[in-house]
């Protein structure tokens, strides 16, 4: 997969989501009484003895609505306990419409802020809506990165990690890995990288690519990779091999 391709498959991505994609998802309830059971979503109250932590490690919801009503806004510090074990969507309910509130609450990590009173008909397009956005951004965070072995790159922000660890590559190296990664096992001529990567024939002389690909390989076996391995063809190219 070349990274044009990425783009394109990002663009696709939009028309593509439909109710289907929300589709009997979990949602955790915090202290609401709205009811979402005939929206397609599997919905959980919280219990009066659980604790918040106890209730989302529980139920594992793949969304949570914070209902704190009436509240003082010492309250939202909620926010920060559910941020602390739960990374999906967050929607704040509260009867307080309030601007130093939604600062605070977007601060906190909310994603949505709802003010009541509002009909379940409404809050079911807003769940709803919001749970398109997360699943379309993990979509594309997925098609955004490609993983082989012990190395992830990804490939919009042109960032690489190896065996959890980020390492920094210059941007030709970058594109140099992605290219042996999205060829693997393939031998990788000097006369092909140099058209793709550089846009000129090789002269048979330079050793641009040469120098690049030893410091690439440095740089990954430095950080303790053992499943990659990087192959010089002894007059043919370089090849890129994962291991067993």
């Amino acid at each position: 997969m070349m990274i044009s391709s990425v783009t394109e498959n990002r663009a696709q991505l939009s028309n593509t989501l439909s109710y289907d994609a929300v589709k009997g998802r979990s949602i955790l309830l915090i202290g609401s009484d709205l009811q979402l059971s005939g929206s397609g979503y599997q919905v959980q109250q919280k219990k009066r003895h659980d604790s918040i932590e106890k209730s989302i490690a529980r139920n594992q919801p793949e969304m949570v609505v914070l209902d704190i009503g009436f509240s003082d806004i010492s309250k939202l510090d909620l926010i920060a306990t559910i941020r602390s074990i739960f990374t999906g969507p967050l929607i704040l309910l509260t009867s307080r419409d309030s601007e130093q509130e939604q600062i605070k609450a977007f601060n906190l990590g909310v994603d949505e802020y709802l003010v009541k009173p509002i009909s379940n008909n409404i809050f079911d397009v807003r769940v709803s809506a919001l749970f398109k956005r997360y699943v379309k951004s993990q979509s594309i965070v997925q098609q955004d990165q490609i993983q082989l072995g012990d190395i992830i790159l990804f490939l919009f922000s042109f960032k690489c990690q190896v065996n959890g660890q980020s390492i920094t590559l210059t941007q030709f190296e970058f594109k140099l890995l992605h290219l042996l990664v999205s060829n693997e096992g393939k031998i990788m001529s000097r006369d092909f990288i140099y058209k793709i990567l550089l846009g000129r024939e090789y002269n048979g002389v330079e050793r641009t690519v040469d120098v690049r690909m030893s410091q690439l390989r440095d740089k990954i076996t430095h950080q303790g990779q053992q499943r990659i391995r990087i192959e010089t063809v002894w007059g043919q190219g370089y090849m890129l091999n994962l291991l067993n």
